[in-house]
This record gives structure tokens, C-alpha cells and sequence, in this order.
């Protein structure tokens, strides 16, 4: 092996040998006679890529990364699979500075428990996830992340989907350029040869397939992230509080046991076949069922039809899996969307206003996909133009129904299907401030020059901004379109002009 007198990334010369040596031998395989060409070869490619690693390299990622690039280089059958792409993805991460790493630690135990729970139904799959949302946040303790809940919740794998491209692509290019230069140096070795021309063939077709499977990969990896963040949802205090948080109340000690056990029971929000959340039980005439999901509470809204007890309560089929009433706390942020009246697809779709009881709880969607499809807000429901957001004042806020958005079928304008998955908080604001609002928020989508309201009761200013999205009618959720008609939207004007400032979004009109 060539000499090498100082090893790079802060690594020592016989951790940077052996990482070498372990690609020497699950990378090239035997070449008679070349070992000296293959270990210069394997320190090329170690070195290379501890250089796209920020700060000290990561003897494991390093591996790891090379391994699965090779891999996917040389079958076809792994290229096609999923499941390989969704952990090339995850050890992209490491190659982002300041948060890869830590996206990268939280990614392998999501695929790990996601794997594991693909096998099990029911408590013992909820127990599963339950573990799984509790190691998450240990492993972000661990390394010191604040306030570990509250990040993991606000995590979205999507948003990272043009880094992650723009990384491999730099990866792949760097794998070929090396395979390039061992071409020209080694070329005199015969089957060493045939070993680059043959990997620098599989390089590009992983370039190749990537822009169809990292979508995938990453789709996917969102998906069995969100089913950690609901569980840490539905936990109702933060995970660690609920491993770790004890209260005493006069002599009796009071633990967060019930409503885990409630979660083990298998309240978590449940995946249907098409992939989305299943909407709750809603019958009024199977009301012990519906009951294990949601209980009103006094001093909070009642999700339930007062007026038809043996009816259906959409209300609570809006979410998906336990429903919690809690207190909105000090420095949450919620938000909802609202637009003008128009037509999508040829169905006339009614304004939506400012004010209202649906509203999204944490940041606001980047797009208008996010939007639809994870709030599962349908076209008839809300044509966007407009939102309205706000933080909530000192400690407390006001009294919520919070949980996980169900899945949503269209029925006015047919053919559209959106998975849910996101958080919603259904509440009430004064009568007199509502009205306010819808009327701030009207004549701020008219051109007004109003920005911003604040209500006097609970002390929160609510803010108006312009989506400035156009595609955020008649195009997500549709396998295919209903009917010939055109898409319509109503950017027009200054609208046309406005910042996308939004990130996720959980709110139906």
C-alpha cells in the first residue's frame, strides 16, 4: 500500500489504513497481482469523500455511503428497491453541514423501527413506534439538541429534497471522476479495468434513476417520520416528560402512565391501504367506539353534532387517531389559509374567510403540495390566495382540539384523494373578534392596506400574507383529471408578486 504520512479529517493514520483496506475489500473484490492499485485506488475514494463531509469526517458514513453507491452502481435489482434509496438518502445527510448529522441519526432509527413495524398490527406495532419516537428523542438529547420534541415535530424530509439531490450528484460525479483517473493509471490491469469501466456504467445509471427514487425515498421517509411525530402528539406532554416527569399532588405521585398506555392501546393514527390516515369513527350509533378516540371536555369545543347524537360527526372524522383537549401553549403558532370564491375544474368553490375554527398548529407549508396533502384540505374546500397567522401570548392560549389530520376523499369535484398527516387544532376566538378578522382579512385579499390584527381577549396579533403560490388548485390529489376543463386559479395582479413564506400548513375550512 502506498505510504501515507498524515491522514485527513483530524482521522489517525490507522483509522484512515483500515477504512481504506475495508474498501479495498467490499468494493473491488480480488485482483491478482493489483492489491497495490486497489489500495491506492480505495484511499482515493476514502479521502475524496471524507472531503464532502463537513468538519471531521465520519469513518462509518464514509463507509457506509460507499458501500450503498456501489451497490446501486452494480444491481439493478437494488436500484429498483426503496428501501435503498430511502438509506442512500439518509447518509446524504451527513454530507449537509451544521443538521446533517443529526437528520442522518434520526433517519437510520426511523428506517430501522420503520422495518421492525412493517411486521407487527395493532399494540404491539403502536408499543413498536412508541419505542422507536422514544429513542429518536434520546438520541437528540444526547447530543444536546433543545427542546429534542419540538425539532423532531417540525422536521420535514421534503424540505431537504433539492440538497439532497444537488449532493448526490456531486457524489456521483466525484465517484467518476476517480473511476476516470484509476482508468488511465491502472489501465494495464486487465481485470481492473474492466472493474471501473463496468462501475463508472453503474455510476451513471444511479445519476440516471435518481430523479425518479429519491422522490420516493424521501416521500417515504416523511411518511414513517410522521408516525413518530404523531405518536409524540398524541403523548400529549413531551416524550421525555413522559418517560421521565413526575408530579406530586398532595401525597399521591401522578405519572404520564395513562396516557401512554392509551397509546399503546393502539390510538396512534392508523395507515390505510392507499397510504393516508384513516379517518376515526364517527357514527352516533357506535359511540363507545368513537369515545375511545375522543371525549368532549368541559371548557373546550365539542366536536360533536349536539343537534343529531345519532348521526354522523364529521368533526371527528377530520382527524386521525386520539384527540386531545389541551390548552394551546405560549409561543405555539397557528395558522389557516382563506381565499376568494372560484371555479376548479369547472365546480364553484366558495370563499373562505380569516376567521373560523380550523387552524394549523407549528410553521406554514413552502408549498402548496404540502399544503394539500398532508392538511388534507380539499379544492371545494379552500381555494387559497391567502393566510392569516399568529403566535400565541404568554403562557396560554386558548382552550383546543388537537390531533392528526385524517385522510380526505372529494366528493364535490370527484377523482381527488389527500393522505393527511399533519396537525390541526380546532378552536374558538371571540364572536366579535372573528368577525373582525373575516372582515381584516377580506379587505386585505381586496388590496387593503391592514396587515395585521390583534384580539384583546387573548392578547395574540394575527398577521395577513399572500401565498403568491399558482398551483395550489385542481393539480394535487388527482390520479387522473376530472374532465377536460383547464386548471384554475386567481393570481392576478399583485397577487402574482407576493413571497412564498410558508412551510407546512394543517387547517380545514
Amino acid at each position: 500500500m502506498s505510504n501515507v504520512q498524515e491522514a485527513p479529517a483530524g482521522w489517525t493514520l490507522s483509522r484512515f489504513k483500515a477504512v481504506c483496506a475495508d474498501v479495498s475489500s467490499w468494493t473491488w473484490g480480488t485482483v491478482q497481482g493489483a492489491f497495490n492499485e486497489k489500495a491506492s485506488l480505495s484511499q482515493i475514494i476514502v479521502d475524496a469523500v471524507i472531503g464532502m463531509i463537513p468538519l471531521v469526517g465520519d469513518a462509518t458514513a464514509v463507509r457506509d455511503l460507499i458501500a450503498v453507491i456501489i451497490g446501486l452502481s452494480s444491481s439493478e435489482e437494488k436500484r429498483n428497491s426503496k428501501w435503498e434509496w430511502v438509506l442512500l438518502v439518509v447518509l446524504l445527510f451527513a454530507l449537509i453541514p451544521v443538521l446533517g448529522g443529526v437528520i442522518k441519526g434520526v433517519g437510520r432509527i426511523t428506517i430501522k423501527v420503520a422495518k421492525q413495524a412493517a411486521h407487527l398490527t395493532g399494540a404491539a406495532k403502536a408499543a413498536h413506534l412508541k419505542a422507536g419516537a422514544a429513542e429518536i428523542v434520546e438520541f437528540l438529547n444526547r447530543i444536546g439538541m433543545k427542546n429534542a420534541e419540538k425539532w423532531l415535530l417540525s422536521l420535514r424530509i421534503a424540505d431537504h429534497s433539492a440538497e439532497i439531490l444537488g449532493k448526490l450528484k456531486v457524489l456521483t460525479i466525484t465517484f467518476d471522476r476517480i473511476l476516470a483517473r484509476a482508468g488511465a493509471k491502472f489501465g494495464a490491469i486487465p481485470g481492473l479495468r474492466s472493474r471501473v469501466v463496468s462501475l463508472r456504467s453503474g455510476i451513471e445509471k444511479v445519476r440516471l434513476k435518481a430523479d425518479e427514487m429519491i422522490p420516493v425515498a424521501i416521500k417515504e421517509l416523511d411518511q414513517q417520520l410522521r408516525e413518530m411525530q404523531a405518536f409524540i402528539r398524541s403523548g400529549g406532554e413531551t416524550t421525555s416528560r413522559l418517560a421521565l416527569h413526575r408530579a406530586t399532588v398532595g401525597s399521591r405521585t401522578v405519572t404520564r402512565t395513562r396516557e401512554r398506555r392509551m397509546v399503546e392501546n393502539g390510538l396512534l393514527p392508523a395507515r390505510t391501504v392507499r397510504g393516508g390516515f384513516r379517518q376515526n369513527p364517527a357514527s352516533g350509533l357506535r359511540m363507545a367506539e368513537l369515545r375511545k378516540f375522543y371525549k368532549p371536555r368541559d371548557g373546550f369545543p365539542n366536536l360533536l353534532d349536539l343537534k343529531n347524537p345519532t348521526g354522523y360527526h364529521e368533526k371527528v372524522a377530520a382527524f386521525s387517531g386520539l384527540v386531545r383537549n389541551r390548552q394551546l401553549k405560549g409561543g405555539e403558532e397557528v395558522f389557516r389559509f382563506f381565499g376568494p370564491a372560484r371555479a376548479t375544474h369547472g365546480v364553484p368553490v366558495k370563499e373562505s374567510f380569516a376567521g373560523g375554527a380550523w387552524w394549523g398548529l407549528g410553521a406554514p407549508p413552502k408549498t402548496a403540495k404540502e399544503w394539500r396533502e398532508y392538511a388534507a384540505v380539499l379544492d371545494s374546500f379552500n381555494g387559497d390566495g391567502f393566510l392569516v397567522s399568529a403566535r400565541v401570548a404568554d403562557k396560554s392560549g386558548p382552550n383546543a382540539v388537537v390531533g392528526t389530520v385524517s385522510e380526505q376523499f372529494g366528493s364535490q369535484i370527484p377523482g381527488q384523494y389527500l393522505p393527511g398527516g399533519a396537525t390541526q387544532a380546532f378552536f374558538y376566538l371571540s364572536r366579535d373578534f372573528t368577525e373582525a378578522l373575516t372582515k381584516a382579512g377580506q379587505e386585505f385579499a381586496n388590496g387593503g392596506k391592514v396587515s395585521s390584527i390583534i384580539d384583546p381577549t387573548t392578547g395574540m396579533q394575527f398577521t395577513f400574507h399572500r401565498t403568491g403560490w399558482n398551483d395550489a388548485n385542481g393539480i394535487w390529489g388527482y390520479l387522473e383529471m376530472p374532465g377536460p376543463a383547464s386548471i384554475q386559479t386567481m393570481r392576478v395582479g399583485a397577487r402574482e408578486q407576493a413571497t412564498k413564506e410558508n412551510r407546512e400548513v394543517i387547517v380545514q375550512p
